[in-house]
């Protein structure tokens, strides 16, 4: 990661300096939404955890079952993508690592796989749901020296 804070280019340079406060901004209006999406997901897994307890409870509803785990994976995926937000913020790097984001990617990949309706989804779709997953592995697998 490169530290623009100890650069002594950067403290002279006046479009740098403007940049680099641009970006900043980007950033934390990018944190205050993120954290808006995720106390609303959260909100929404509450709701339905509290709508699937205490009114249509059916032992036998495994669907149910996976809608809330889908609403947890929502909740994971915002968080981390606020952490990634938040770490790039703290260590004033000028890029946001690309495994981070493939590793985001799988959490996607994964909640979608954990909701998918297997009896109405058809056989390309999890095809292209499986050549995503061996992609984004692909990839990290690949990164994982760098």
């Amino acid at each position: 990661m490169t530290d623009l804070s100890s650069d002594d280019e950067h403290e002279t340079d006046p479009l740098l300096r403007a940049a680099h406060k641009f970006e900043y901004w980007v950033v934390i209006t990018l944190v205050v939404i993120l954290g808006m999406i995720t106390l609303m997901a959260m909100a929404r897994l509450i709701a339905g955890m509290y709508q699937t307890i205490f009114f249509t409870w059916d032992i036998y509803n495994f669907q149910a079952v996976q809608i809330l785990f889908g609403m947890v994976m929502t909740v994971l995926i915002a968080l981390e993508f606020g952490n990634s937000i938040l770490r790039h913020l703290r260590d004033h790097s000028t890029i946001i690592q690309a495994r981070e984001v493939i590793l985001i990617g799988m959490m996607a990949v994964v909640r979608k796989v954990m909701i998918i309706d297997l009896s109405v989804a058809s056989p390309l779709h999890l095809a292209a749901l499986g050549a995503v997953a061996v992609s984004l592995a692909s990839a990290f697998w690949f990164m994982r020296d760098a």
